[in-house]
């Protein structure tokens, strides 16, 4: 889907990274309305493809070079141990969902730019007092992305970005908002996939103990952009309700796709962004052919989208073949009965997780891969914790891996909209919040459990 790839082969008139994108979402929807979920090895094919291709946009970057080295790991494991490939790369096929959502989601920036309507998000939060700018940037992140998933910080971070005083601050600010939505609702594919080990956890159980927590996080994760200055014009009430509305439309779109075709939310978002992206920007358009200049507009951007994101599509699709390896019965039962042997049990198995574990992603492993390793592993009677807790524990280590690893989406996704180096996050920017709130939230679980 790169911009690089097709334009020795398609005019520049035609939108082929747009009908891309679109065919690829097209293929998604009939694997999950028909059930086939063979249909998502041929979207990995193509993203397999593109990587391909655009080589030399990944490969030598240290999360392409990571990438590599854990697809050839598992591939290995899974062939010494007798495992079936085929099952593994099925797995592995079924993170091309959080790709596509990346992509789509991408489109919602410009398109709010278009219409001038960036600037109402930012002076949205520049209303608030300014020891507590930060907490709006932390809190709206949290809401929105109750429903824009991980385009909640793509968003903020095309109103913010040079409307600060330290775009670092507000980017830090925004990761930790996404994380801490996911102990709210089901904001990210992470959560659905904890969901999906936990089927017999009720999202009400979960939810009395997730908010406390989150509360707690959105506390501390605002201590540090206390100081953040937000320097946008005033918006006018029609322009904060048009954006608003623009911004919501994408949940509800998402919300009616799902209810009608009983597809995931996460694909609902990836389809309702391009139609809203469409809508938006060729309103915007002014003049004859504003339709086709629309969409060539969306088609540049997912060019430049995929640019950025190669790298972190290749260490994604190695993850799943990770997580399909140890889901392998050969390779997966030694391995839990090693880790059973060395881990804690208990409150210091506990701090283990949320203490240990998001430190392991930081080497630029996926959370999700460790999560298909040590879960069946770390019950609630291991660690002496009700099962909603130990829903919620997972929940809480999966999020501080992602405001810490180089290898999670949200780190692509921060660096992609607020345009600040990875190093300026993750751990070094992001360290101290997650330690703390790994202490808070190992207390917290143990008093509500």
């Amino acid at each position: 889907m790169s911009a690089t790839i097709f334009t020795r082969t398609f005019p520049r008139y035609f939108p082929v990274n747009l009908v891309a994108l679109a065919a690829t979402l097209i293929v998604a929807f009939l694997a999950e309305i028909l059930q086939r979920p063979a249909l998502y090895g041929v979207i990995a094919a193509a993203f397999a493809g593109g990587l391909v291709l655009s080589r030399e946009n990944w490969i030598g970057r240290r999360s392409g070079r990571i990438a590599l080295f854990l697809a050839a790991g598992a591939v290995f494991a899974t062939v010494a141990a007798g495992g079936d490939l085929i099952r593994v790369a099925t797995t592995a096929a079924r993170m091309s969902d959080v790709i596509i959502l990346i992509l789509c989601v991408a489109l919602i920036r410009p398109a709010l730019a278009e219409l001038k309507l960036d600037h109402a998000i930012a002076a949205m939060a520049a209303r608030a007092p300014r020891p507590l700018r930060g907490c709006a940037v932390v809190l709206g992140v949290v809401i929105f992305g109750l429903g824009l998933s991980f385009g909640a910080v793509s968003v903020f971070g095309g109103s913010l970005r040079g409307r600060t005083s330290d775009d670092a601050v507000a980017a830090r600010a925004a990761m930790r908002g996404l994380s801490l939505s996911m102990l709210i609702g089901p904001s990210t594919a992470s959560v659905a996939a904890v969901m999906a080990a936990y089927p017999q956890v009720g999202w009400g159980e979960a939810l009395v103990i997730g908010l406390p927590i989150a509360f707690a996080g959105v506390l501390l994760g605002s201590f540090g952009a206390r100081h953040l200055t937000i320097s946008a014009a005033p918006a006018s009430g029609a322009e904060l309700a048009r954006a608003i509305l623009a911004i919501l439309a994408v949940p509800a779109g998402a919300a009616s796709l799902h209810l009608a075709f009983n597809v995931s939310i996460t694909l609902g978002i990836s389809a309702s962004a391009i139609g809203v992206a469409i809508l938006l920007l060729t309103c915007a358009t002014r003049g004859s052919n504003a339709w086709s200049r629309a969409l060539l507009r969306l088609d540049v951007q997912i060019g430049e989208a995929w640019g950025q994101a190669t790298a972190e599509t290749a260490l994604f699709l190695a993850c799943g073949l990770v997580l399909g390896a140890m889901r392998e019965p050969t390779l997966a039962e030694p391995a839990r009965l090693f880790i059973a042997a060395f881990l804690p049990t208990g409150l210091p198995g506990l701090l283990f997780l949320t203490v240990a574990l998001p430190l392991i992603t930081t080497l630029g492993l996926h959370p999700m891969a460790l999560f298909a390793i040590l879960g069946p592993v770390v019950t609630p009677s291991f660690l002496n914790l009700s099962e909603p807790c130990v829903f919620q524990a997972w929940i809480v280590v999966i999020g501080l891996s992602m405001v810490v690893s180089p290898a999670s989406i949200l780190t692509m996704t921060t660096v992609s909209g607020f345009g600040v180096p990875a190093n300026a996050l993750c751990l070094r920017g992001n360290g101290l919040y997650a330690l703390g709130l790994a202490m808070i939230a190992t207390c917290l679980l143990f008093l509500l459990s």
